[in-house]
């Protein structure tokens, strides 16, 4: 039996979603917390940030100055897709490219909080760690069934 992903393009060039009511609480709730840690300017957000300019404090302030606001505008725009077809079992190109961005943005913000690194071990914390590397571990394939789909 071949496996059959739940996110398929279609001939029209939308896609069908086909996830389960958990799977899509999921979503709502991962939006909702990734738009308030946008809005905190919560330490985690590292990874979404990165400085490009070293050690260089005054350049990599103006940098943030300058492009910061615009992407946090963006990624708050992409959640709130999201969160607005989180019930849909069809999107369009663009929502599926939302989706796919904001999955990932939660996937790096996890990674930090989880401090997951290059050597692929996993966090030996408690159970709330247990269940963000759960969490972190769905992203991904779901994050690697959106690509596929939009591969296609």
């Amino acid at each position: 039996m071949a496996f059959r992903s739940p996110i398929r393009r279609r001939r029209d060039g939308s896609y069908t979603v086909d996830l389960g009511p958990n799977e899509r609480e999921l979503l709502v709730s991962m939006c909702d917390q990734m738009r308030d840690l946008l809005t905190s300017g919560d330490p985690s957000l590292v990874r979404l940030f990165p400085t490009p300019y070293g050690d260089d404090t005054e350049r990599n302030e103006g940098y943030a100055a300058l492009v910061v606001p615009e992407l946090t505008e963006r990624r708050l725009a992409a959640l709130e897709t999201v969160r607005s077809t989180a019930q849909a079992t069809q999107l369009t190109a663009e929502e599926l490219s939302a989706w796919m961005r904001s999955v990932n943005d939660v996937r790096l913000v996890l990674g930090t909080i989880l401090d997951v690194d290059e050597s692929g071990t996993t966090p030996s914390g408690d159970q709330d760690d247990a269940d963000r590397y759960a969490t972190y571990e769905y992203l991904g394939m779901l994050l690697e069934l959106i690509v596929r789909a939009m591969a296609k």
